[in-house]
C-alpha cells in the first residue's frame, strides 16, 4: 500500500504530473483566457524540465560526486543495490538484457577485479505490486558477474528489499552476521547515493559510497543545449522522485 500510495502522490508533484494537471485544468475550464494562460505556463514548465542546461546543473547539485577508483582503498564486502540494472521482462530467457542502470553493475565488477572489495553483496527484491516477470534482476546480476570473472563464492544475495529502507535493514543483518566489524562500500547510482546511505546510517552500518550511473556531466553552455531534450524531461522525473523520496524517507524517520 505505501509503495503505491507513494508512486501515485510522486506522479502528481513530478513534471510530467504537473504538465498533466495543468493540461487538463485548461481543457476543462470554461474561462478561455484562463485555459489560455494554463496552456503558455504548461509550455514554460515543458521546457524547464527539458533544458539540459537547467537539468544538468539540478543535477550536479544532488548528484553525490564520483570517486577515482585509483582512490579507492580495499573493502571487504561491497554492496550493489538493484534497480533496473537489467532488463527482466525481455526473451529469450537464457540472453542477459542490461538496463538502464547496468553501470552499477560495471562499476561494482571493475572494483573486484582491481581488488577494491574482496565480497559481493546484491541487494534487492521483486515488488509484488508489479507482477511476476520472466525472470529476477538479482539472479541475473548474478549470472552476469560470474560470466564476468567474478567467483561464485563472492558473491552473496539478499533477495527480499523493495526499497531503499529494506535494503538497509536486511543488509544490515546479513553484513551483522557474516561480515561483523569488516569494512563496507555501497554502490549505486549517484543521484541514490544521498537517500542510501542515509538509510544505512540509521539502521547503524557504516559505509563509503561509490557512486555509478551519472546523469549529469561536466558543464558545457554550447547554444544548443539550451534547446529542450526528451532525455532530460526523463532526468528531470528521476531526480525530482529522488528528491520526494528523500523528503518522504526523512518524514517516516528512516533516515
Amino acid at each position: 500500500m505505501f509503495y503505491i500510495a507513494s508512486k501515485f502522490l510522486s506522479f502528481i508533484i513530478m513534471p510530467i504530473g504537473i504538465l498533466c494537471l495543468l493540461l487538463v485544468y485548461a481543457i476543462y475550464t470554461k474561462n478561455r483566457t484562463k485555459s489560455k494562460k494554463l496552456v503558455i505556463v504548461a509550455f514554460i514548465f515543458l521546457y524547464i524540465f527539458s533544458n539540459p542546461i537547467l537539468i544538468n546543473e539540478l543535477l550536479l547539485w544532488w548528484e553525490i560526486p564520483p570517486t577515482s577508483i585509483s582512490t579507492v582503498k580495499t573493502y571487504d564486502v561491497g554492496i550493489i543495490l538493484t534497480g533496473g540494472t537489467t532488463n527482466d521482462d525481455k526473451l529469450p530467457q537464457e540472453n542477459i538484457f542490461l538496463g538502464k542502470s547496468a553501470d552499477r553493475i560495471a562499476q561494482t565488477i571493475e572494483l573486484y577485479k582491481k581488488r577494491k572489495i574482496n565480497k559481493i553483496l546484491i541487494s534487492g527484491g521483486e515488488i509484488s505490486v508489479l507482477g511476476k516477470t520472466p525472470k529476477k534482476e538479482i539472479e541475473e546480476i548474478t549470472k552476469y558477474m560470474i560470466i564476468s570473472g567474478v567467483l561464485k563464492e563472492n558473491i552473496f544475495l539478499e533477495a527480499h528489499s523493495q526499497n531503499t529502507r529494506e535494503n538497509a535493514l536486511n543488509c544490515s543483518r546479513i553484513l551483522k552476521k557474516h561480515f561483523k566489524n569488516q569494512s563496507y562500500l555501497l554502490i549505486t547510482s549517484g543521484f541514490h547515493l544521498r537517500r542510501a546511505n542515509a538509510c544505512f546510517e540509521k539502521v547503524g552500518v557504516k559505509v563509503d559510497t561509490f557512486g555509478a550511473n551519472y546523469l549529469s556531466h561536466e558543464r558545457n553552455y554550447y547554444w544548443y543545449n539550451m534547446l529542450p531534450k526528451e532525455d532530460y524531461l526523463a532526468y528531470s522525473q528521476l531526480i525530482f522522485r529522488e528528491i520526494i523520496g528523500y523528503c518522504t524517507y526523512t518524514a517516516m524517520g528512516w533516515i
